[in-house]
């Protein structure tokens, strides 16, 4: 069975019949229409005018696969002819295409259109353009241009008022008072596009005369009175007598008890050993005497005639085998006697307290008032040193090796042997928990400082302070302090000038933040301070190479050492290896003027330092020579104080009463120019009464009036 297919009607198309053998494609064409706006709209181009050249027109393939000639056979009525071919016939290989020129412009708009014709029609010789005809159809093409210009103009303002519309369509979702911000955001802007020279004094000056007539009188903002709940901390009045203080008693302080002088059977145990090892190599010598400390004992060894010292050195890996020690150090020799020394560390270790090395005659009755009790060295013998002939100090150890406490020990010697007035401190402290035992004692000239801005600021008011010693000295003519004490103590205005100790916890981290500045302060210091009485103590867990540069370090002589991770570090502090042997937990080397002695730290705990602490703060209280909030306008301003504005106190207490900071309400009611209340603000900001500027959100204020009274103190 068979299904006949359904014939579809045919469509009718005019000038096209079916039955025709010569069958030719037809384009219908829109007519055209006789008005003067389609005879404004005609084709011109921006270059030639009217005057187009010619130009062939090619379907793009758009999946750029396959053979082209195949997917366009089936929209052609005849087969496609060969380049060759097409070029012998028509010109050109071509010959499907329709080609619009100079002659054919005008035809393309007539009612009749372009024909197939128009596709046998060879190419005319191209046309040749002069200049002159450019210049012609330039002029004729003058409306597009106009056109092009006002087009791109017209994009730019549509797409500014977009962007307008929907950043006031976000502040007005986002906060509550929408309307007052919108206004003053536009009368801001306005502001913006009116000032041209942000920073010119003399535009401001300007835009004051022009927004403000004579007629116009300024009153002085008064910020109504604040209830005061908290009264203020009492505090003492300068120059207060310190004849009634009394320092801190030795009773404070744990000592060690009694120790019995019975020989440990190990000592002897240690000096067979050693003794068999040299004579397993063949070395000449035995030990004579040993010297036996609280943390390690040392050997003495004597060598026979032409015995070289470096045959012990060569077999220190095979003593400290042979002795099944930790780790040992070699004295190679002993300075001041013949003998080598081999330190060992003790199978029962000590305890040196801070008492046992402070209850000592020399250091009670000392009139050196910087003379710190250290420990105890290998003789078990106390250990003092005084940072007047330092000068200056370097503290270097890795964690748990006993730095922080050596340094709590430097400052319980200096507060126990001197009055407030006496010596005073200044004490930075990065990490914030090193020395904030010692917070609030009389001796401190400034509170603890835990801020690298506050920290930079603070050395460099130490430099000032250092070159107005400097003058003083000159005119009495004292060579140093002690000088000027011996001139002018019985003198009736005798000022007294008491030494300063700056200690500086993790110096190597506040090298890094602060970079040059405190680098230069702290060589200036260490370099020119020590006949004023100014003395730096630098601690740090970090002894690089790169941190501690030479310049630093050759000025500063002494050198306590603990334990290090490797020789090189050692090297870094020392100038010489040996540091990596310690033990750590307070065994240090101490190097002055180059030569090194190993000892104990004496340990102080936390509640010995509360003890002392706690008895000092009852007596006095401390007598800042500067505030943070005082530096704080050199660190934050850059500027001194004087040059900070005269209104900044009238437009704080303004924006901390009003609870919001709006540049355009302080440019109203204080009557100032746009770019000095910009600065007021700036200033606002830089010391904390004000958040920074976020976008178009409005300033947040981060005080209250007590805050802000504390502030103009640092700044009066």
């Amino acid at each position: 069975m068979f299904f006949k297919k359904k014939r579809k009607p045919e469509r009718i198309i005019p000038g096209y019949s079916r039955t025709e053998d010569n069958r030719e494609f037809f384009i219908p064409q829109i007519n055209k229409i006789e008005d003067k706006k389609t005879l404004r709209n005609k084709f011109v181009s921006p270059i030639f005018g009217k005057i187009v050249k010619d130009d062939v027109v090619i379907p793009q393939d758009r999946q750029g696969k396959g053979d082209i000639d195949k997917k366009y056979d089936a929209f052609r009525s005849k087969k496609k002819l060969t380049k060759e071919e097409a070029k012998r016939r028509y010109g050109h290989q071509y010959y499907e295409f329709m080609r619009v020129d100079s002659s054919s412009i005008n035809k393309v708009h007539s009612e009749e259109g372009l024909s197939n014709e128009d596709l046998h029609k060879k190419p005319e010789e191209e046309i040749q353009v002069s200049p002159e005809d450019i210049i012609n159809s330039h002029t004729k093409a003058v409306s597009v241009d106009e056109f092009f210009k006002t087009a791109s103009e017209t994009i730019e303002e549509e797409k500014h008022e977009i962007d307008e519309l929907d950043v006031l369509k976000d502040i007005v979702t986002e906060n509550d008072e929408d309307e007052e911000i919108v206004s003053e955001i536009i009368e801001e802007e306005k502001e913006d596009d009116e000032i041209i020279y942000e920073n010119n004094e003399e535009t401001d000056k300007e835009i004051e005369e022009i927004s403000f007539s004579d007629d116009f009188e300024y009153q002085e903002y008064t910020p109504p009175v604040v209830p005061k709940d908290k009264k203020p901390v009492e505090s003492q009045e300068p120059g207060f007598n310190y004849s009634q203080y009394e320092l801190p008693p030795v009773t404070l302080f744990k000592k060690t008890k009694a120790k019995t002088e019975e020989e440990p059977a190990w000592i002897k145990e240690n000096i067979d050993i050693i003794n068999q090892t040299m004579l397993s190599f063949g070395i000449e010598g035995e030990v004579t005497n040993y010297t036996k400390g609280p943390t390690v004992t040392r050997y003495e060894i004597s060598l026979g005639s032409g015995v070289p010292t470096k045959k012990i050195t060569s077999i220190s890996d095979n003593i400290q085998m042979s002795l099944s020690a930790i780790s040992i150090r070699i004295e190679a020799p002993i300075p001041g006697k013949n003998t080598i020394g081999i330190e060992v560390p003790n199978k029962i270790r000590e305890s040196v307290f801070f008492g046992d090395v402070l209850d000592n005659d020399y250091f009670l009755n000392s009139e050196d008032p910087l003379l710190l009790a250290i420990g105890l060295d290998i003789d078990a013998l106390p250990v003092y040193t005084s940072i007047e002939s330092m000068p200056h100090g370097l503290v270097a150890g890795s964690t748990q090796s006993g730095k922080s406490v050596c340094i709590a020990s430097i400052i319980a010697s200096l507060i126990s042997k001197n009055k407030p007035d006496e010596v005073k401190m200044m004490m930075i402290d990065p990490k914030k928990v090193d020395l904030q035992q010692f917070a609030d004692i009389p001796h401190l000239i400034t509170p603890i400082i835990d801020e690298t801005k506050i920290a930079v600021e603070s050395l460099k008011y130490m430099v000032n302070e250092m070159e107005e010693r400097y003058n003083t000295l000159k005119k009495f003519k004292a060579i140093n302090v002690k000088d000027y004490y011996n001139r002018r103590r019985s003198a009736t205005n005798f000022v007294k000038m008491p030494r300063i100790v700056i200690i500086v916890e993790e110096a190597s981290d506040l090298l890094l933040s602060g970079g040059n500045e405190v680098e230069d302060a702290i060589l200036k210091l260490t370099q020119k301070s020590r006949a004023v009485g100014i003395h730096l103590l630098l601690a740090t867990q970090r002894p690089s190479a790169d941190i501690l540069k030479g310049a630093i370090k050759a000025n500063i002589p002494t050198r306590f050492a603990f334990r290090v991770p490797s020789s090189t570090d050692s090297s870094v502090v020392l100038d010489m290896t040996g540091a990596e042997k310690l033990l750590g937990k307070g065994d240090m080397l101490l190097s002055e003027n180059g030569r090194a002695r190993r000892l104990q730290g004496a340990y102080l705990s936390p509640e010995e330092i509360e003890k002392v602490t706690e008895f000092i703060k009852a007596q006095a209280k401390p007598e800042y020579m500067f505030t943070h909030e005082s530096l704080a306008v050199l660190a934050a301003t850059g500027e001194s104080i004087d040059q900070i504005d005269e209104l900044f106190k009238d437009v704080a207490n303004y924006v901390v009463e009003q609870g919001k900071c709006s540049l355009n309400k302080i440019t109203q009611v204080f009557g100032i120019g746009f770019n000095r209340g910009t600065k007021i603000v700036d200033t606002l900001e830089k010391f904390g009464i004000v958040s920074e500027n976020v976008g178009t959100k409005p300033r947040r204020v981060l005080v209250e009036f007590e805050q802000l009274a504390k502030i103009f103190e640092s700044i009066e």
